[in-house]
This record gives structure tokens, C-alpha cells and sequence, in this order.
């Protein structure tokens, strides 16, 4: 798998592993990024690049859209740079 949909995945899981309520939009931010690439011990430079190349433009991976995610988005947060798996 390649290095941005394999970092992707990774976070979502690890989301679903927390807890997180799987029938609403999931948030993540630059440390779960990072979490997942030093898990998969890949080396991507610029982790925020990742869901920035996802957003509305690329399909996410299979492993996420199966739950149900369409797509990443940015969210509101002041304090950092965070973005959202939504739901259809």
C-alpha cells in the first residue's frame, strides 16, 4: 500500500481501536498523522500534506469508505490544523 492511503487507514484505525463513535465524522490532527507513518515506519515529510491531497479530490481507501466516510475535510479548530472524516 502506498504511503498516504496506508497512513490513512492507519488512523482511522486507531481511531476506531480508541473508541470513536463510528456513525459520526471522526477528527484527527498532525500527531495522529505522524503516530501512523512512525507505526508503518514510513517517512513522509510533510504528514499535514496528506489529508490536503485527499480533500475532495481523491476517493479515500476502500478501508474507510466502507464505513461509510466520503471524504476528509478541514474543521474549525483555532488551536491547530485538524480535519474530519465525513460521512456520506
Amino acid at each position: 500500500m502506498r504511503k498516504y492511503p496506508a497512513t490513512l487507514v492507519r488512523v482511522f484505525e486507531n481511531k476506531l481501536e480508541a473508541g470513536v463513535d463510528a456513525d459520526s465524522d471522526i477528527t484527527f490532527d498532525q500527531a495522529d498523522l505522524e503516530q501512523a507513518t512512525e507505526e508503518l515506519d514510513i517517512d513522509v515529510r510533510q504528514v499535514l500534506e496528506i489529508p490536503s491531497a485527499y480533500s475532495s479530490t481523491r476517493a479515500l481507501p476502500d478501508e474507510i469508505t466502507e464505513h461509510g466516510y466520503v471524504d476528509i475535510e478541514p474543521t474549525d479548530s483555532d488551536d491547530e490544523e485538524t480535519y474530519r472524516f465525513i460521512k456520506e
